[in-house]
């Protein structure tokens, strides 16, 4: 199974070819859609919230394992930088740039436009990603993506092999009770093995759980490992006490106070001890506050220091995990800088 996240402001097409690359499925300020073609599963995650919000577009990056930058060949929309600098900050496994609707375009414009997205992603971690011409009305395109797209599946699975040894942890990305089920959740398995009858632990909650039963593409199974998309059925929570980015997991570090290893983003990101910001981990988010910095101050593009954060609510991470800063009152970049504990 590979999770995409389609990433691209309001005109970039990536809604009209999610919707051309699977069925809808759930849907909230992030749309699901699924399609299966013999082992290979993919889950689409399109941020139908972003560019209202931020936070639809982060939690599509942190919950897949391939992003899929979509930009129209009509041109460059005013959200394109935005996402290329996300992108550089969290630095996605794997992606893929497509210029959609080119049947509104034609062959001399789309190679001039892909010269144009070459030259803003040099030097970022989009750098060398492929790019593949798409539209949804001749399918151009359509089936060499979803084809790059099995393949990256195929990679995938070997990938998590030395995953599913490690300790369960499972981010919340989506929750609800069910009559005569209880407490369902939606998520991906990020590393590990998790079983019916296991006992994890819900972080921040601190609340140990029990797993029910476990479904997969909406089959009933006895046991999913890390790189499986699941719904969970569980037995010792309650929907309205879970938020989306809670995790299963046996050990999680709980925290509001952090220090973190910082890397301002390119071209902008500058902010300063005493400022507000919005802090993202995984699927979490929480306003904060800084409280200092060290080192090299955070004025300068790509610049690296130490920031101390005092979060308003606690957040579970893991050593290593990658934090994300943002100012949210920022009409046209707001993502200031990434980091780790």
């Amino acid at each position: 199974m590979v999770n995409v996240t389609m990433a691209g402001g309001e005109k970039s097409g990536k809604t009209t070819l999610a919707s051309k690359l699977g069925k809808k499925g759930t849907e909230s300020d992030i749309t699901l859609y699924n399609f299966t073609k013999g082992e290979n599963i993919l889950t689409i995650v399109d941020p139908i919230g972003y560019p209202k919000s931020p936070k639809p577009l982060v939690n599509g990056v942190n919950m897949s394992d391939v992003v899929v930058f979509c930009v129209s060949a009509t041109g460059l929309d005013a959200r394109a930088g935005e996402c290329i600098i996300l992108m550089d900050l969290l630095r996605p496994r794997h992606g893929i740039i497509t210029i959609t609707r080119t049947d509104e375009s034609n062959p001399y414009a789309v190679e001039e436009l892909s010269s144009k997205i070459k030259a803003l992603t040099k030097g970022t971690a989009m750098e060398g990603w492929e790019i593949i011409p798409t539209s949804t009305k001749s399918f151009e395109g359509v089936d060499r993506l979803k084809d790059r797209l099995f393949e990256l599946d195929n990679l995938l699975k070997k990938e998590y092999v030395s995953h599913v040894s490690k300790p369960v942890r499972i981010p919340i990305d989506h929750h609800f009770n069910v009559t005569g089920i209880g407490c369902v959740v939606l998520g991906y398995v990020l590393q590990g093995t998790v079983n019916i009858h296991d006992k994890l632990m819900v972080y921040p909650l601190k609340q140990e759980a029990e797993v029910r039963s476990i479904q997969m593409q909406d089959n009933d199974v006895k046991q999913s490992k890390a790189g499986d998309r699941v719904g969970l059925a569980l037995k010792g929570v309650q929907s309205k006490d879970l938020d989306r980015g809670f995790i299963i997991s046996a050990s999680e570090t709980v925290a509001d106070t952090l220090k973190l290893k910082c890397r301002t983003a390119r071209f902008k990101g500058e902010f300063n001890a005493g400022d507000k910001v919005h802090l993202y981990v995984g699927l979490q988010s929480t306003p904060a506050l800084v409280t200092g910095i060290k080192g090299a101050a955070a004025t300068a593009s790509n610049s690296n220091y130490e920031v101390d954060i005092k979060t308003d609510k606690e957040v579970a991470y893991n050593p290593g995990d990658m934090f994300l800063l943002s100012k949210l009152d920022d009409p046209k970049q707001r993502f200031l800088a990434s980091g780790t504990p």
